[in-house]
């Protein structure tokens, strides 16, 4: 994704995952998890969401952003269920 990108740079991980993922399903928020070299800095999710809801529109998005690697509970289930989108 590109607004990803231009955030966290060009190795950044982007998976969406949750009832987003499910065409049975409609609705309901944007669940995305992130993987950088840096892991969570306020500032960027702050200036990847404002640049997000530029190019999409306000509306409810849930970010996760963690350290490459990650094996957290919400990583795993990201990264198994989710779909990569970069």
């Amino acid at each position: 994704m590109k607004t990803a990108k231009e955030v966290f740079g060009n190795s950044v991980k982007l998976w969406l995952f949750g009832s987003r993922t499910d065409l049975n399903r409609r609705g309901g928020d944007i669940d995305l998890y992130l993987e950088t070299g840096e892991g969570y800095k306020t500032q960027k999710v702050v200036k990847f969401l404002a640049k997000l809801y530029m190019r999409i529109g306000e509306q409810k998005i849930d970010v996760v952003v963690e350290k490459f690697g990650s094996t957290s509970e919400i990583a795993i289930e990201a990264k198994t269920k989710g779909v990569r989108l970069c």
